[in-house]
């Protein structure tokens, strides 16, 4: 203990699933440190306004790190806003929710450092649920990159993301198809399921969804 609270450790994030499914409240998935993963919560909420009057808050996030010590450091700016205005427009040409009729709000609790892209099926689900009322279900997590044309794409990290919401209580878990690894096919007590476009994903995560919310 005292070594701990003497050489100025950063605690490790923990992250408690929701007692219940939820409106604009998700499980995203990250990696910090040497290799470890932990889930990310986003939440987001979204208020009716007039057409084309709607604005964005993005909270939560640290804008800028700086990694190392000594003379040689680096400072990594987030890609967490650029990251949520790529799913606004993703929402807009391929689900048909217009986000400028809406005040959306985006946060990330905790203060954790993100780097933006691999939250992209987080953020996109957080916000679609916050403007549909559709509840999240709270034992499923998920990664992935969103393009603008709705694809998921590939993102670092993923043993030990998956490892990290297993150990949580997650009881699905929804990761690029291409991050598919025959090692994750092992583990008997979390479902991994590999998606490819956003509409994919969003059949998958709500609690007591239709059989299917698009045509294939």
């Amino acid at each position: 203990e005292w070594v701990v609270n003497s050489s100025q450790i950063q605690p490790r994030p923990r992250v408690n699933l929701p007692t219940a499914p939820q409106v604009g409240t998700v499980m995203g998935m990250a990696v910090y440190g040497p290799n470890m993963g932990t889930l990310l919560e986003v939440e987001a909420s979204a208020t009716p306004v007039a057409p084309g009057q709607g604005k964005l808050i993005v909270t939560g996030v640290v804008d800028e790190e700086e990694l190392g010590n000594g003379a040689h450091k680096v400072k990594r700016k987030s890609m967490a806003r650029g990251s949520v205005e790529n799913v606004l427009t993703v929402l807009k040409s391929i689900v048909g929710i217009e986000p400028g009729e809406y005040d959306i709000h985006v946060n990330f609790p905790g203060g954790t450092p993100i780097d933006g892209p691999s939250a992209g099926v987080a953020i996109a689900v957080a916000i679609y649920s916050a403007i549909t009322g559709k509840k999240v279900d709270n034992y499923c997590a998920m990664t992935g990159e969103i393009s603008i044309l709705g694809k998921v794409k590939p993102v670092g990290g993923i043993v030990p993301k998956v490892e990290a919401a297993r150990l949580a209580g997650i009881k699905r878990v929804l990761i690029p198809k291409d991050n598919q690894l025959s090692l994750l096919e092992n583990m008997t007590d979390v479902e991994v399921v590999g998606v490819d476009y956003l509409n994919d994903v969003l059949n998958r995560v709500f609690a007591a969804a239709p059989p299917s919310l698009f045509d294939e």
